[in-house]
């Protein structure tokens, strides 16, 4: 039986801003590394624009070897350009075939590279294609991928035909979507607490301020009841105001990060979601791997793909804190309603599985490398 040499694995790098960030995008960026680098057809490495920790947030084999490429955040501008030399030589010296960006921003420092090495470049879009976030570089950053990227994969196919009809691209648009099930398996509790529970960093594309506001309604009614919020960020102050504006120090808690979800989603009863634009949230497919029934804004994508409204959750239109809290109402007052989200909490989980996915991946860069 022919043994295959690691000469024969294509060489390939995921680039991330930092893997040691305890985002969603970091959790699917060392998931992904993790099935690729257990196939015999690939070597992965992981490269990170920055560290600020010594470690990944999530799990990621020892034997893949990290690399990081500045010792503080660059922001885009003339920094890029010491970056891009760095990544070059490391490039070269490591002999990498494939370079996976965890974010189309990254391609302003790949794709120089590419120009140099003839290394191909897929851009993983973790938000979506109309997502500036605030920042005017996002829109000229995705005319350089649309022009030079060798293929983009955004998470939904709602988002792949926005880039196909307004980007454009001269490279295959392939969606992936991310996966429910790379968590530990688990069964859920025969009693769950009674926890409202939200995660995600404290910024304000998460919309955390609608969470207080929907407690505002809630709580009077069913004052045992907890709201959990799980994340940090530079929103932390202001939301810790605005609890103690509406006295509500008692049912919002701000936790702050945690290193165990699994835990914090079995003890919940419900999650709420909020973010006023999303890629594809690996919180509710968290959420809806632990069968926790679930409400979410009907934001432009991604949670009408996770969601079935009416059977495994409730979609709401963005900014109707008032219909977050009847949907909550309805929820809490219903335990047979809440069993029954429960139960059908995996309709439609196929498509996220993360075996299907890793095999979506793997024909993906093998047909690049071809």
């Amino acid at each position: 039986m022919d043994i295959q040499t690691q000469s024969d694995k294509l060489r390939l790098c995921i680039f991330s801003g930092d893997i040691t960030r305890p985002g969603g995008t970091e959790r699917v960026a060392a998931f992904l590394a993790d099935g690729l680098a257990a196939s015999p057809r690939f070597d992965v490495s992981l490269v990170s624009l920055t560290e600020s920790s010594d470690t990944p947030a999530f799990p990621v084999n020892d034997g893949i070897p990290r690399f990081t490429l500045s010792e503080k955040w660059v922001q885009p501008g003339p920094g890029y350009l010491r970056v891009i030399r760095r990544l070059l030589r490391l490039i070269r010296r490591e002999k990498f075939s494939v370079i996976i960006d965890v974010d189309t921003v990254l391609d302003l420092l790949s794709v120089p590279c590419k120009w140099l090495t003839g290394i191909r470049v897929v851009s993983w879009e973790h938000f979506h294609y109309t997502e500036l976030l605030g920042t005017s570089y996002r829109s000229l950053c995705r005319k350089i991928t649309c022009r030079f990227s060798d293929c983009i994969v955004p998470l939904t196919e709602r988002d792949a035909g926005v880039w196909r009809s307004s980007g454009h691209p001269s490279c295959p648009v392939i969606p992936i979507p991310n996966p429910a099930n790379y968590l530990p398996p688990c069964a859920p509790p025969a009693r769950r607490g009674k926890i409202i529970l939200s995660a995600g960093g404290l910024v304000p594309i998460k919309g955390f301020e609608d969470v207080i506001q929907a407690a505002r309604q809630v709580i009077p009614r069913f004052p045992d009841w907890t709201f959990l919020i799980v994340g940090d960020g530079p929103e932390k102050e202001h939301l810790l105001r605005l609890i103690r504006q509406y006295h509500l120090e008692d049912n919002v808690i701000l936790k702050g990060y945690s290193s165990d979800m699994p835990s914090l989603y079995l003890q919940s009863s419900i999650y709420l979601l909020t973010s006023r634009s999303e890629g594809l949230p690996m919180v509710l497919l968290e959420a809806k791997y632990y069968r926790l029934p679930t409400i979410s804004y009907d934001i432009e994508n991604g949670p009408s793909e996770i969601l079935l409204d009416g059977t495994n959750g409730y979609l709401v239109p963005p900014g109707r804190t008032d219909l977050l809290a009847e949907k909550l109402c309805a929820l809490i007052e219903d335990d047979a309603l809440r069993q029954s989200f429960s139960e059908h909490a995996w309709d439609n989980i196929d498509k996220f599985d993360k075996d299907a996915i890793l095999n979506r991946w793997t024909d993906l860069l093998l047909n690049l490398s071809a």
